[in-house]
């Protein structure tokens, strides 16, 4: 797979120069357990994920990509019809059919590869029956409505359940590669902070009074003396026995707010694991660019594993037409065209080429930037004349990661 590095500006895990500096280190996509693609909106996160993944499985890894973007097309093309909460396995069939594209034909036995989509809902359900200490606890918990409200619309509550996810699937035997594909650049802040902003909220007075409620605390104060007071006013707010069942749901939902801890601090050591690499999408543009450096800077704030840059529809240089080919090719294109309409048709072409080799030239400079700031030469992928659409397109964007 890609080569990318470990040790460049924004980790904290190189070796150590003398002078202190952080010396790059080769690092193989291939070698890693979590991958972990974000950038910013539009510059084909998704379709670089699933190509990672397609690329793993092709090599013989056993891989699940998860998508926080329920695109119908990334379903289309990993020829699944959709993408649900749900782990589907890709026909091997159309796995090793698209292998057939690419240089990975020759190298014998596939892997698997698996695909959901984030669904909070579900993800929430499983995570109560998983941390509940018995199964009435978790069928108390998951009918109180007070909990479909805690688990879907609380701020902060899907970058959660993704990353819980993740933890789930990481700690699933069957699978030695996890894909993540994040929302853009500005909603991927939320989801880097969500498992430390939940560990900080278990920390907090609220939620200790919540926990004391269950011995005697302030649940049951608040369910004691000037009960009927307070459920008289609240209820006549509210139109219905709001504080009742407000404090049932936080006096049941406290029994896991300790293993909720305890997921959330192993969720922030996932992200943050030797063996875990955030890779930075973005196309050559200006503006994009800058948004991947920044997104640099902020892994690093947060210290998390940078893996490098992926740039990705990038204008590939071709070279001139020489002048002696030109009488030629003009005969080529249009046989039957007077002679001045050929020429006229091939100096269109030859000024194309020259308008797309400057946009190549362009591009070239984006990527020495970010070769500059990453360490290594950044993952390209040139612009394909068609969109990516299925496996076999999927495999020849992993081919030139692999490059």
């Amino acid at each position: 797979m890609m080569r990318a590095e470990r040790g460049t500006p924004g980790t904290s895990d190189g070796e150590r120069s003398p002078e202190g500096r952080s010396e790059p280190r080769t690092l193989r996509v291939a070698d890693e357990r979590l991958l972990v693609t974000a950038g910013a909106g539009g510059v084909g996160k998704t379709t670089i994920a699933a190509s990672l993944a397609v690329g793993a499985a092709l090599a013989g890894r056993r891989v699940a990509v998860l998508t926080i973007d329920p695109a119908r097309r990334l379903a289309d093309a990993l020829g699944l019809g959709q993408l649900t909460g749900e782990l589907r396995r890709v026909d091997p069939a159309l796995l090793e059919r698209a292998a057939r594209t690419t240089r990975a034909a020759s190298e014998g036995t596939r892997g698997e590869l698996w695909a959901m989509m984030l669904d909070v809902h579900t993800t929430s359900d499983q995570m109560v029956r998983r941390f509940a200490p018995d199964a009435e606890t978790a069928r108390t918990i998951l009918e109180n409505k007070y909990y479909r409200y805690f688990s879907t619309s609380l701020s902060g509550s899907q970058e959660y359940m993704a990353i819980e996810q993740v933890r789930t699937l990481a700690a699933d035997g069957r699978f030695d590669l996890i894909v993540l594909d994040t929302p853009p650049a500005a909603d991927a802040l939320e989801f880097l902070d969500a498992p430390d902003r939940l560990i900080e909220a278990l920390d907090s007075k609220a939620v200790q009074m919540l926990q004391n409620g269950r011995s005697g605390g302030f649940g049951a104060r608040l369910l004691g003396r000037g009960r009927d007071l307070i459920m008289r006013s609240l209820n006549t707010l509210t139109g219905g026995q709001f504080l009742e069942e407000l404090i049932e749901f936080m006096a049941v939902f406290g029994s896991i707010l300790d293993a909720l801890k305890t997921a959330s601090e192993a969720v922030h050591h996932l992200l943050r694991a030797p063996t875990s690499r955030f890779l930075l999408v973005t196309t050559p543009t200006a503006s994009n660019v800058e948004e991947a450096l920044h997104f640099q800077t902020t892994l690093a704030e947060r210290g998390l594993p940078f893996g490098g840059f992926i740039a990705n529809r990038v204008h590939v240089a071709y070279p001139e037409v020489p002048e002696i080919l030109l009488p030629d090719l003009a005969r080529t294109l249009a046989l039957e065209a007077p002679l001045a309409a050929r020429q006229a048709l091939v100096e269109r072409l030859h000024s194309a080429l020259r308008a797309h080799n400057r946009m190549a030239e362009r591009d070239g400079a984006a990527l020495e930037r970010l070769a500059e700031a990453g360490g290594h030469p950044p993952g390209v992928v040139p612009l394909f004349p068609l969109d990516v659409r299925d496996l076999a397109g999927l495999a020849r964007v992993a081919a030139h990661l692999e490059r």
